[in-house]
């Protein structure tokens, strides 16, 4: 009996008051409202980098398999400059997976409302550069495709003279890869592709864009647009 009373004793006195375990509730909650933040943060911009990466992959196989099926080079491929847009998209469109297709405005070669009005790209104010200025709508074809990233295409000139950095492009692509999902904002989970003769150039590469003044954390100087996070991010 006397063996019983001190247990009961002993267990008394070495378990937990109910003051002390909220106090150790408290300790954890503070901690984790510190850390969970930090954690989700970095692990989302490791992800948006790596789907940039796996996007960019994907879209530099598209462009050689277009090189070759027009002979190796891209000039003329997509005539009309502005209005080859609607032709380039659809070159793309026939070697992705896609969900949904949406045709540029007659300027662009199609026949519809462009991709911002037709759902395939962001509304105007709805996206950003990364010094967190509004872009408006665009008018181009685009697609989405069946892991959910968006995007548009755009032809300038379509025997690929226009000058960019220190070569000539056909015209750009741009992909959100996370589609409408949020920050959408370029140098984020929005990034800028040039189509030259033969390749894809990203953006911060090759003299245009520069990721020094074009691609700086939290910086609002009109010249930080997040376009050289292209680059940035890829050569990483």
């Amino acid at each position: 009996m006397k063996n019983q009373k001190a247990l009961t004793r002993s267990k008394r006195y070495t378990a937990f008051t109910l003051a002390e375990t909220l106090i150790v509730i408290a300790i954890i909650g503070i901690i984790a409202s510190i850390v969970t933040p930090m954690l989700f943060g970095t692990t989302s911009d490791a992800e948006l980098k790596a789907a940039w990466k796996k996007s960019y992959s994907d879209l530099s196989q598209v462009t050689q398999l277009l090189v070759v099926d027009n002979g190796g080079t891209l000039a003329g491929a997509f005539p009309g400059d502005l209005a080859g847009s609607e032709d380039l998209k659809n070159a793309f469109a026939s070697k992705l997976n896609i969900i949904k297709d949406c045709s540029g405005t007659s300027t662009y070669g199609g026949s519809g409302n462009g991709v911002s009005a037709d759902g395939c790209w962001h509304a105007g104010v709805d996206w950003f550069y990364l010094n967190g200025t509004s872009i408006s709508n665009q008018y181009q074809g685009g697609l989405i495709l069946n892991n959910g990233s968006l995007i548009r295409f755009n032809v300038d000139k379509s025997n690929c003279s226009s000058p960019v950095g220190d070569y000539t492009r056909c015209g750009y692509i741009n992909v959100d890869v996370n589609g409408f999902k949020k920050p959408n904002t370029v140098g984020k989970d929005i990034f800028y592709m040039n189509l030259t003769l033969n390749s894809l150039i990203p953006h911060g590469a090759r003299g245009i864009n520069d990721p020094s003044t074009t691609c700086i954390e939290s910086s609002t100087a009109s010249t930080n647009t997040g376009s050289g996070c292209s680059a940035k991010y890829l050569y990483e």
